[in-house]
């Protein structure tokens, strides 16, 4: 995979989780599509969740958003060569992901299939496609 493209790919993964810290209030409408609509901003607050709304989702939601938007933000500076060694890459990347897949696992509705596509082809490129530390950096 291209380094820009996984860089991309890695800001809209955190982007994505990022937006868990503040869900929609009920009743609100999607942003329009021309600002990246629900795909940018999945969560609202009347979506029915796995979880029941209450204190296990409320408290697990912002911690997995930021840990996977954090460790999303860490690949892309190990991806850039800046302070974060390059060999972790991997991990980072499967740490992220496996925290987005269980938070639009817990927030899923239609707005989720976006992050969902994200982590998978961001797990992906670094395991399917075998991609180096090296290859990716340059």
């Amino acid at each position: 995979m291209n380094k820009t493209i996984m860089i991309a790919l890695l800001l809209l993964g955190a982007q994505v989780n990022l937006s868990a810290l503040v869900p929609a209030a009920p009743g609100q409408a999607p942003p329009p599509l021309w600002v990246g609509g629900g795909f940018l901003w999945p969560f609202f607050s009347d979506t029915r969740t796995l979880l029941p709304a209450g204190a296990p989702r409320d408290a697990l939601t912002p911690v997995l958003g930021a840990v996977a938007a954090t460790l999303f933000l860490m690949a892309g500076a190990a991806l850039l060569g800046w302070l974060v060694p390059a060999s972790w890459i991997p991990w980072l990347v499967a740490a992220a992901a496996v925290c987005s897949v269980a938070l639009h696992v817990i927030w899923f509705s239609g707005w989720a299939l976006l992050p969902l596509i994200v982590d998978t082809a961001l797990l992906w490129s670094v395991f399917g496609s075998h991609a180096t530390d090296l290859g990716l950096r340059l």
